[in-house]
């Protein structure tokens, strides 16, 4: 008997040390279930994970109506794995600084009123929690954070930011959330880079609240089911390709000071440079007369378009503005005002059969299935059709990014000794290459630019090098995967 009430009292002593902790224990019920909703209150910041317990893997829907912190965050990604509705409504985010929040094991300083970085997103694994599909967003949120949602592709319907989130929109916050059917923006003054790409099903009218500032590079791009985008009065700045891949036709508030909008392609306000051309437009596009520079993914992905006619005043083709334009047919005008074409300009545009430079351009020419820039002397683009063998002039110093790529039925190509660089991506996959003929006694330095011979087969391929300078070549980057090589 004396035994039984000495266990008796060690039991009682046991149960009341633990109800006496913190307010997180887990004999102190926090979570109450009906219809499939657990609901948690009572909860201070960082007790989700002893809250629930051992009810983590079977919890579906969530409500906290608590103060919650980075900690929760990461609880309910990582250790919910069947978790698909969270209600957030009530809940108030507190600041939080230690390594057990949602960005890993780094000591981070997470904000107040804000949904943390990496929330939904494991920055370890690189995966989103897909099962979750919807959300509501607390009621006095400031600003979501970087990477908050990104790959969350399993999130559905229409996503509502609270129109307390006056802040900041982070990079990548719902980037790849591909479920995603309608979006109504908060005004924000900042939308972060790649905020939502790829969220390719969003569909209707975007509409960009007004005091919204900036829009960062990549924001919207490949949302391709948008129809149209509306620009407020206070949107300043749109990064590059901010809305690159989007379908949707561009409507400018006329009190906006910055761009402007004509037949629903988007410029700048005296539409002296085209920004934007809608993915979704096909056919033929005539550059307007008051254009002097073509932007930077301006026509990038723009695979409806079929031919473009450029205007005498256009000075500027800008990096990528082409790209990916595979409807584009024919022969491609470099008019007269042309005096600059960026890097990566045509790329994957394999209908371009040649470049019809005008007679009174004389910083241009096309011969041989080959736009040269002469004033920089470079070798910009050479057509995909091009066939059998090209010998670069030998007044050529440079060959830029992508100058022949996808030529797969280029067989052989000869190397100038006046050539100094050679671009990322220059030969890739040139397939068909069965021989190069590289002139320089000392090898071209690829160390920034070791794609330069990316999917070309070096094991078929025989590299000509000039007598004397074989094992330069063999020990040099990028020429070194040459098996064949020769000394000529």
């Amino acid at each position: 008997m004396k035994n039984f009430s000495v266990s008796i009292i060690i039991l009682l002593g046991f149960i009341t040390t633990f109800t006496s902790c913190d307010d997180d224990s887990i004999f102190h019920t926090k979570a109450t279930t009906s219809n499939g909703v657990t609901t948690i209150s009572g909860m201070r910041a960082g007790g989700l994970e002893k809250a629930l317990f051992l009810r983590l893997n079977s919890v579906t829907s969530l409500v906290i109506n608590d103060t919650i912190d980075s900690r929760d965050f990461a609880t309910m990604r990582d250790k919910m794995p069947n978790l698909a509705y969270v209600d957030l409504s009530n809940a108030t985010i507190s600041a939080y600084n230690g390594f057990e929040g949602s960005a890993g094991t780094r000591v981070y300083n997470y904000s107040a009123n804000a949904i943390p970085e990496f929330a939904f997103y494991n920055p370890e694994t690189s995966y989103g929690k897909f099962k979750l599909q919807g959300i509501l967003l607390p009621k006095n949120l400031k600003s979501i954070r970087d990477y908050a949602f990104n790959h969350c592709g399993g999130l559905s319907g229409t996503l509502q930011i609270p129109a307390s989130v006056r802040d900041t929109i982070g990079r990548s916050a719902f980037s790849f959330c591909d479920g995603l059917t309608g979006l109504k923006l908060s005004a924000a003054k900042y939308i972060g880079e790649s905020a939502f790409q790829n969220c390719t099903n969003l569909s209707g009218t975007l509409v960009i609240p007004d005091s919204v500032f900036t829009i960062r590079p990549w924001a919207f791009s490949y949302c391709s089911s948008i129809d149209s985008i509306i620009i407020p009065p206070s949107l300043s700045q749109i990064g590059t390709a901010g809305f690159n891949g989007c379908s949707g036709l561009f409507r400018v508030d006329p009190a906006n000071g910055t761009f402007s909008a004509m037949n629903g392609v988007l410029f700048n306000v005296d539409q002296t440079m085209l920004v934007q051309f809608p993915a979704g437009k096909t056919g033929s596009y005539p550059v307007p007369s008051t254009v002097g520079d073509i932007g930077p993914y301006a026509f990038a992905n723009c695979t409806g378009l079929t031919s473009i006619s450029i205007p005498a005043s256009t000075y500027a083709i800008e990096d990528y503005a082409f790209s990916g334009c595979s409807g584009l047919a024919g022969a491609f005008p470099v008019s007269s005002g042309i005096s600059s074409i960026g890097q990566n300009v045509f790329i994957d545009c394999s209908g371009i059969t040649s470049f019809a430079v005008a007679p009174d351009n004389s910083l241009f020419s096309f011969a041989n299935g080959v736009l040269i820039d002469l004033s920089q002397f470079t070798v910009k683009r050479c057509v995909t059709s091009k066939f059998g063998s090209y010998i670069i002039p030998s007044d050529i110093i440079f060959i830029d990014n992508s100058a022949f790529s996808n030529c797969t039925n280029l067989t052989s190509v000869t190397i100038p000794e006046t050539i100094l660089s050679i671009g990322h991506r220059a030969f890739y996959n040139c397939t068909g290459l069965t021989s190069i003929y590289a002139k320089p006694t000392i090898p071209v330095d690829l160390t920034n630019s070791s794609t330069a011979f990316e999917s070309v087969n070096t094991g078929k391929c025989t590299l000509y090098v000039p007598k004397g300078a074989k094992a330069a070549y063999q020990s040099a980057i990028g020429w070194k995967n040459f098996y064949n090589m020769v000394e000529n």
